[in-house]
């Protein structure tokens, strides 16, 4: 039963419940794991939005714009939903604001009628001329508390660990679908 201050509880708190609840075969480092990166994220997320708030423009709209500045060629929109990590069917409202605050353009693929390709425009460039170099020191300041080694070591792992989750959500679709499970490169068996 949760009582007053409960809310408060550490990470290690509520995983030292959790495994006593749970017994010896439970292992509290995937959950301290998923905790710690949730809480991260928020905390990220929440200084992302702080910093783009007075530009009226929110992270998923900056992904998508930087996204398009970097890339060599318009995008499709299934190419950009992947790129930002959004599900195409959400993204479209997000382009269909950008776009009315001319910040994208879209026109239709020429080589497929059926879809649009995504650009960025001459305002949206504009706008992260005079915002990257800011941002860019922003970011450094959130990573302040980590060395340059440190950062690398924790890019690496963090990409390990979405490869992990991709290799996992392959593994059960294929069992879903009565296959073979798969296994990654380097990984133990499924």
């Amino acid at each position: 039963m949760r009582t007053v201050g409960d809310a408060g509880m550490s990470i290690d708190d509520q995983v030292t419940r959790t495994a006593a609840q749970f017994g010896p075969e439970f292992d509290p480092t995937v959950l301290t794991l998923a905790m710690t990166l949730y809480r991260t994220m928020a905390v990220f997320d929440r200084a992302h939005a702080a910093e783009l708030a007075p530009h009226d423009i929110n992270l998923v709209q900056f992904n998508v714009i930087s996204v398009l500045n970097r890339a060599a060629t318009p995008m499709t929109m299934g190419d950009l939903a992947q790129a930002v990590s959004v599900r195409p069917g959400n993204l479209t409202s997000v382009v269909d604001g950008l776009v009315k605050r001319g910040l994208v353009e879209r026109e239709l693929n020429p080589n497929d009628r059926r879809s649009f390709l995504v650009r960025v425009s001459r305002a949206g460039e504009k706008f992260l001329a005079a915002f990257l170099p800011g941002h860019w020191r922003y970011l450094d300041g959130l990573a302040g508390g980590l060395s340059a080694r440190q950062r690398g070591q924790l890019t690496t792992l963090l990409n390990r660990l979405a490869q992990s989750v991709q290799d996992a959500e392959a593994r059960t679709a294929a069992a879903a679908d009565g296959e073979a499970p798969l296994v990654a490169a380097g990984a133990g068996p499924a």
